[in-house]
């Protein structure tokens, strides 16, 4: 299905994400050094996937939760936590932890674009879908 104007900000995101997401699985097959790996992720999570974070969980979770689509919202705010986890402070990072984050964000992309954009795009009012895109500007 073609892309609502609205989600598309979001949807170029997720293209940076997928990159990042292939370039951490692919160091920690070739083991690449890993904190300079982290570190890219690390500014890439920050600068990037934290702020996205934030504009799905302020623009979609309550009109998707409204709309009974309960289980997406609650996978959606699961991962999200899982991936925030990666980057709390103590947490060990090597190369197994690098391509599980990989791995992790490269689903949780796929789900977001496949089913989560899919169901909003259909079930969100044209209002809620501009104060997405609102939101991402």
């Amino acid at each position: 299905m073609k892309r609502a104007e609205e989600l598309k900000s979001l949807s170029r995101d997720h293209h940076q994400g997928l990159v990042l997401a292939k370039r951490a699985m692919q160091a920690a097959k070739e083991y690449k050094p890993a904190k300079m790996v982290w570190a890219e992720v690390t500014m890439h999570f920050s600068d990037v996937l934290e702020p996205h974070f934030k504009i799905e969980e302020e623009t979609l979770v309550e009109p998707l939760r409204e709309a009974g689509e309960t289980s997406l919202v609650d996978r959606l705010e699961r991962e999200h936590a899982q991936l925030r986890d990666f980057f709390q402070p103590g947490q060990t990072r090597g190369y197994e932890e690098l391509k599980a984050f990989g791995e992790l964000l490269q689903a949780h992309i796929h789900f977001e674009e496949r089913e989560l954009f899919e169901v909003a795009q259909k079930t969100l009012s044209q209002e809620q879908l501009a104060q997405v895109d609102a939101a991402c500007h």
